[in-house]
């Protein structure tokens, strides 16, 4: 393996453009390691990579700048010996395009604007709430009453939404904190650092830490598309514009010890998701990972449902339909996929793909080998060709907004020795073919030896595992095949004392779990269209 020193190519005051010219130099070799002395590196985008993008659920799609571009690559090792690589402005800090074999270790990633303030209540009024602006300040200013925080050439983007942070606990209480939309609230700046927001209904305890929150998903920290064999390893993460770490149409992927860890007065990281896979296949192994204060969920992995919108004797024509993941080409020629009634995503048919065509963004037509007479305009296509494996093992999640981890792959799935201290739902099952579009059920989902210590502490109507209820079902058919929860430790007080819901699911086995009980509430399980279930005597059970 030839070894190259970054040190070499900062030739210039600008290592935005000294990265461009190193990573220029290497595009389309094999067998290299570049190694950066530790420093702390500061990019800006004017002299960077630019490609155009379709980064799912993101949904601000087009041109994007990286700080690092591996594209055409196979067998390259980047150490950057703890690094900081700082970005500034709306920037991946590292792409891997249609490469394999790629190692990236022993870095931090930071991006300083991420249009989100920090503020702490110190004083209530009669309909007001005074506020101390912190960490984040500078990124924003007053418009017309409105806070905004400048993007670029004369784009501006307003608070959406408020989200609050006990500030002994360093919890999240959740969104919308004051009671109020957004659009009515009315902004006075007082000056030295202090500002006032009106017509308040829910006054928060003084100390506590209100996010003012006008982010968009923009960049990713880490993005993967079209590749294959990916390591991060001893990857941290403070700050960045979108999801932590983005995979789309990747096969085998490990993260071990990748982190979003606040710091520096923060009490948030990434702007979205820690981890996300789209479509992704082979194995996915997660481990030895912290997981905090991210502002969704810590891991998502799904594929996408299409809907077809027309037909021929051979041909289907496809729509990607959320806004979030249009463009993103998961098909390929020798794929399955599967046709199925959107609403209880029961399958009836399945076809094989012997030609595309993406005509546009969002839509693609499909040569099939099959005729089409079985199937109805308007369901929805998903692609079963692209089903990842996933092990998520001695993690940590805590104190994020949003759910635990979402799982939604069709590959076997064991999910153990982690600890999950969150506000609401620790692990989900969802799937959804009328708005979000993302597939899919599960077939073997193994949880064993986690904790689940103060979970659902502030959304304390929702359970801890929960398979998300189809709007219809099939008489005898099930969208999930079998969950397995053993050997864990539940520790529910001041939490939901509903441990689980199983909805539509062949077997369900849960037993053997240690449970706290919560001031004399008898924790339980909810079962709802379950064709055979084994569940430990001591919880309650419900069967709805």
């Amino acid at each position: 393996m030839k070894t190259v020193y970054f040190r070499d190519y900062r030739k210039t005051d600008d290592d935005g453009y000294n990265l461009y010219c190193l990573f220029n130099a290497l595009q389309g070799q094999s067998g290299i390691k570049v190694i950066f002395d530790k420093d702390e590196y500061e990019i800006y985008p004017d002299y960077c990579s630019e490609r155009n993008l379709f980064v799912s659920n993101h949904g601000w799609n087009g041109p994007k700048r990286m700080a690092v571009l591996i594209e055409d690559m196979q067998d390259v090792e980047l150490d950057f010996s703890g690094s900081v690589l700082r970005v500034h402005g709306a920037m991946i800090h590292i792409g891997i395009l249609k490469s394999s074999n790629i190692t990236v270790k022993n870095l931090v990633l930071e991006n300083p604007q991420t249009q989100i303030m920090h503020t702490k209540v110190v004083a209530h009024g009669e309909n007001y709430i005074d506020l101390l602006k912190m960490q984040g300040k500078e990124q924003f200013h007053m418009r017309h009453s409105e806070l905004v925080t400048d993007y670029m050439d004369g784009i501006s983007f307003n608070v959406w939404i408020h989200q609050e942070y006990e500030a002994a606990t360093e919890e999240f209480r959740g969104d919308f904190p004051l009671g109020i939309n957004i659009c009515d609230e009315k902004i006075e700046d007082l000056g030295n650092d202090m500002m006032r927001l009106y017509n308040v209904k829910r006054f928060p305890p003084i100390g506590n830490i209100i996010i003012l929150n006008a982010t968009r998903r923009l960049a990713a920290g880490v993005f993967c598309e079209n590749s294959s064999n990916i390591l991060c390893q001893n990857v941290t993460i403070h700050s960045c514009m979108g999801m932590g770490f983005a995979a789309q149409i990747c096969e085998n992927i490990t993260l071990s010890n990748f982190n979003t860890l606040k710091h520096d007065g923060r009490y948030y990281t990434a702007n979205a998701d820690a981890t996300h896979f789209v479509s992704c296949s082979g194995k996915v192994i997660v481990e030895n990972c912290t997981f905090e204060c991210q502002l969704d969920d810590a891991l998502n992995i799904h594929g996408m449902y299409t809907k077809v919108v027309r037909k021929a004797n051979n041909e289907l024509f496809v729509k990607e339909m959320h806004e979030a993941a249009k463009g993103i080409r998961i098909f390929r020629v020798g794929d399955r996929i599967q046709i199925l009634d959107p609403v209880s995503l029961i399958p009836y048919t399945e076809k094989t793909i012997t030609e595309i065509e993406y005509i546009n963004s969002d839509l693609i037509r499909l040569a099939v080998a099959e005729d089409t007479d079985d199937v109805i305009v308007g369901d929805s296509a998903e692609n079963i060709s692209y089903t990842a494996e996933l092990v998520f093992r001695n993690n940590i999640v805590r104190h994020n907004r949003a759910r635990g981890i979402l799982i939604a792959s069709k590959g076997k799935t064991v999910i153990e020795d982690c600890l999950f201290i969150s506000p609401g739902v620790c692990v989900q099952f969802e799937a959804n073919g009328e708005y979000w579009y993302e597939s899919g059920g599960v077939n073997d989902v193994t949880i064993r030896n986690n904790t689940f210590e103060r979970c659902g502490y502030f959304y304390k109507e929702y359970p801890l595992i929960n398979c998300v209820p189809r709007r219809a079902v099939a008489e005898g058919k099930y969208f999930h095949k079998k969950i397995s929860v053993y050997g864990n430790k539940f520790i529910v007080k001041d939490g939901s004392v509903k441990l689980a819901h199983f909805d539509n699911a062949e077997k369900i086995i849960f037993k053997d779990n240690i449970v706290t009980e919560n001031d004399g509430k008898e924790p339980f399980v909810e079962l709802y269209q379950v064709a055979d279930a084994e569940l430990q005597a001591d919880v309650k059970t419900v069967s709805l």
